[in-house]
């Protein structure tokens, strides 16, 4: 990974409970903008830019998601 990578990447939006059980299980990532679990949701934009990310937690049917794929479509 690039160097500064992890400064443009965007910040989990959710409550986190999937990682705060896991951390339950010693697992707990080195980095904190790590990928933690393989239900992280990613917004792409349309110029393969990663606009959101969301917790494991967030359902397709969340509000956030919705807006945020909304206002990503807007654009």
């Amino acid at each position: 990974m690039r160097p500064d990578a992890a400064v443009r990447r965007p910040g989990e939006i959710g409550d986190g409970s999937v990682r705060e059980r896991l951390k339950g299980y010693g697992v707990v990532p080195v980095n904190p903008a790590d990928v933690l679990w393989n239900f992280e949701k990613f917004l792409v934009g349309r110029d393969g830019r990663v606009i959101a990310r969301f917790a494991p937690d967030i359902t397709a049917d969340d509000p956030r998601l919705i807006e945020a794929v909304d206002a990503a479509l807007a654009a």
